[in-house]
């Protein structure tokens, strides 16, 4: 396993910007536990997006099964956040995206994560190969992780389209 330690942007393939949202705030002003989660989610379904996986209807799709953060420090009120996402492990039925939250213009995280999915065969449940055009794009991205800047998504996506 990869140190979730606090790391920086240069240690990604890709980042993804995602806006915040007032309802993202706790009491404290500070971004709530759960939607880390959430924005690990929404980069990586943006990068299955680029893929061209249609995950709503598809033989095969990705489905969550595992994830976990280290909090390093609080993320304040603000307009967007940026989330690093490398792939870590690519199996024949799995991948495990490794994940960091980084706020505009401060250099290291304030969280890290990681996120497995296991893709599946619709009709059966059961766990199948990768699609090829999905391994071909994530082993791009394990290629480009070798460089030093990052490739920038302006915009998160969620849905396939």
């Amino acid at each position: 396993m990869t140190d979730l330690g606090c790391s920086t942007r240069e240690q990604y393939a890709v980042l993804v910007r995602i806006m915040t949202r007032w309802n993202d705030y706790d009491m404290l002003g500070h971004v709530n536990n759960v939607e880390y989660y959430r924005y690990y989610e929404t980069a990586i379904l943006t990068l299955l997006q680029e893929t061209g996986l249609d995950w709503l209807h598809d033989p095969v799709f990705p489905l969550a099964a595992e994830n976990g953060c280290r909090f390093l420090r609080p993320v304040s009120a603000g307009g967007s956040i940026e989330v690093g996402i490398r792939i870590a492990h690519l199996g024949n039925s799995s991948v495990r995206y490794e994940v960091a939250v980084f706020v505009p213009d401060e250099p290291a995280s304030f969280a890290t994560g990681f996120f497995v999915h296991v893709f599946i065969e619709r009709k059966t449940g059961r766990p199948t190969s990768i699609p090829e055009f999905v391994r071909a794009h994530f082993e791009a991205q394990c290629a480009t992780d070798q460089n030093d800047k990052p490739r920038w998504v302006a915009d998160a996506r969620l849905l396939p389209g």
